[in-house]
């Protein structure tokens, strides 16, 4: 189990939280990437006006020439640049949105994805900090490279579990209805072909109907599984199998009216 989880201690909390905030380091993470995507899309901005002006040029140089058949396809490049521009500034609003959050947009954020108080959330941010919290490393190679958890290892204190999803889900331990393995799948581009890719997530589910997805290891799911139920002995687990992606509703549904 230690391979899969340590406990808080001085070191990790300075490299990941320096400013003793969970939600303080997840807009950090954030703000870095929107960097990232202000770049960018600022690139593709400068290439689609710069294609926009070309274009109106040669639509202009069209009409001069009295190529009046040509004129459809100068429209239809003006058209394609304009269509891009349209989509990178819009793009560029969220990302300028998003930047401007703080710390208590996000711990707002949480509660409403979560359906917990504000205290709650604050609540889980104290405990994250202290000896006792869990840091859980569920992924490994690849997947913990690729993953987009705002923070790459997922959390266990003493009342919650929170495993930095991209929507900065809090749960409560004691409220947990499930804890299994999930299936999900997304399609790769070969060139020649799509390739499914079946991934394997652990899947928290809570009484209030709150519901997260991690990427996980076989061996890190199954150790997490163990400790939950240490805690709270009426977590259902699915019998260890695996839930697949398209049953997924249903089998929430059934452990909620349990």
């Amino acid at each position: 189990m230690t391979d899969f989880f340590s406990k808080m201690n001085d070191e990790y909390a300075q490299k990941h939280f320096p400013d003793g905030s969970i939600f303080g380091s997840a807009l950090k993470t954030v703000k870095r990437r929107s960097i990232g995507g202000f770049v960018c899309f600022g690139l593709f901005l400068a290439a689609a006006l710069c294609g926009l002006v070309w274009g109106i040029g040669r639509t202009l140089q069209f009409v001069a020439d009295g190529q009046e058949d040509m004129l459809s396809v100068g429209i239809v490049i003006c058209g394609f640049f304009g269509v891009v521009i349209l989509v990178c500034l819009f793009i560029l609003f969220f990302l300028l949105k998003g930047s401007r959050q703080k710390r208590e947009d996000y711990i707002a954020n949480s509660a409403k994805h979560s359906k917990l108080p504000v205290s709650e959330i604050e609540a889980f941010e104290r405990q994250a900090l202290a000896s006792d919290c869990y840091i859980l490393k569920l992924t490994a190679g690849l997947d913990r490279v690729l993953s987009n958890a705002t923070n790459k290892d997922g959390l266990l204190t003493r009342d919650y579990i929170y495993l930095a999803d991209p929507a900065q889900t809090v749960i409560r331990v004691d409220s947990l209805k499930a804890c299994c393995f999930s299936d999900y799948t997304y399609y790769m581009d070969t060139g020649k072909y799509h390739k499914k890719i079946h991934c394997l997530a652990i899947c928290l589910i809570g009484a209030n109907g709150v519901s997260v997805l991690s990427d996980t290891t076989e061996e890190a799911g199954r150790a997490l599984i163990a400790l939950l139920k240490q805690r709270n002995s009426a977590i259902d687990t699915n019998g260890g199998q695996v839930v697949p992606e398209n049953a997924f509703d249903s089998y929430k549904n059934r452990v909620l009216q349990m």
